[in-house]
């Protein structure tokens, strides 16, 4: 049975930090795990939960905290292989407790509604380039693109709607000594399913190839990544 949760598990739950893995296999356990994500970057905290004894037909499972959004955000997106488990990885966000549920169900209503993971950003300038503003938006999430307009505004795209939560629930931030108003995009186009999944694969190769410049993080040797191209939202 999963241990209560304490406050700094809430938080990383609220902020979508908490990753659910289904499907792993028998003979997995907490440092196995950790190793496989650790190459999306700094794993916080990982534990592996075997099926009761009345549920032996059922696969082990992992709940995998990490230390920022956009690690996160690209083990959920990215498609997972665990050695010894025989099908894909099921992967998501730990969900609320009950009691926090509906304030979560809330936190979505600020989406927009054709595109949930798009967010409007005022203030941007000409002399932005789009790849430092793809940078400077991963820290709320794997950012898939960036479209900037000549008119002081654009959109920015997130690979999951929980990067978009993460943004809007500032309300502005600070780039460049500049604020910039954020929220739900009014747009009424609609990007189709084969556009968005390959603006993900480009954004989790963008993603590794970040890691690969800044190395293995603290504590835990990463697992290499596939190669990156570097530049670009999205990279080439």
């Amino acid at each position: 049975m999963p241990p209560k949760r304490g406050r700094d598990d809430d938080r990383a739950v609220g902020k979508h930090l908490k990753v659910f893995v289904g499907g792993l296999s028998a003979n997995a356990n907490d440092h196995h795990v950790g190793s496989h994500f650790v190459k999306y970057g700094q794993v916080v905290q990982c534990n592996v939960f075997q099926p009761k004894d009345a549920e032996t037909k059922k696969a082990p499972y992992a709940f995998i905290t990490f230390k920022y959004a956009a690690d996160a955000d690209c083990a959920v997106v990215d498609t997972q292989h665990f050695p010894g488990a025989s099908r894909q990885l099921k992967m998501g966000f730990a969900s609320p407790k009950r009691k926090d549920k509906e304030e979560e169900d809330k936190r979505k209503d600020i989406l927009s509604e054709n595109d949930p993971c798009k967010v409007f950003v005022g203030g941007i300038c000409d002399r932005d380039e789009e790849s430092e503003i793809g940078d400077f938006f991963s820290q709320w999430g794997l950012v898939a693109l960036v479209y900037r307009d000549k008119s002081n505004w654009g959109f920015v795209h997130f690979a999951t709607r929980e990067g978009a939560v993460r943004l809007l629930e500032e309300g502005s931030v600070v780039f460049q000594r500049r604020r910039l108003d954020v929220k739900a995009s009014g747009s009424k186009r609609v990007m189709d399913e084969s556009e968005r999944e390959d603006l993900i694969r480009r954004a989790i190769t963008r993603h590794f190839h970040k890691k690969t410049m800044m190395g293995p993080p603290p504590a835990m040797l990463a697992l290499p990544g596939p190669p990156g191209a570097p530049g670009g939202y999205p990279p080439p």
